[in-house]
């Protein structure tokens, strides 16, 4: 049954910054949609992880938020680097 509900997690996850390119037909405009997206998405995971914790929501939705920003740049940057 976790397999199942991590796997439900990554699908549902994954759906967040991909949305906008599936909703959008121009790339440039998808993508920013996706960025900002992504960026309330980990504001919103971050903020209930720390209420659902006992830790200050707002610190918790920080460190999630820059953490979670920081893999996405990185992973952006790589991939430009790799094409």
């Amino acid at each position: 049954m976790s397999a199942l509900t991590i796997a439900f997690a990554y699908v549902v996850g994954g759906m967040i910054p991909l949305t906008p390119y599936i909703v959008l037909r121009a790339v440039h405009p998808a993508f920013a949609w996706s960025i900002a997206a992504t960026v309330v998405a980990l504001w919103v995971f971050g903020y209930g992880k720390g209420r659902f914790t006992g830790s200050g929501p707002a610190r918790s939705a920080l460190q999630t938020t820059l953490i979670g920003g920081l893999a996405a740049a990185a992973a952006y940057l790589i991939a430009r680097i790799i094409s």
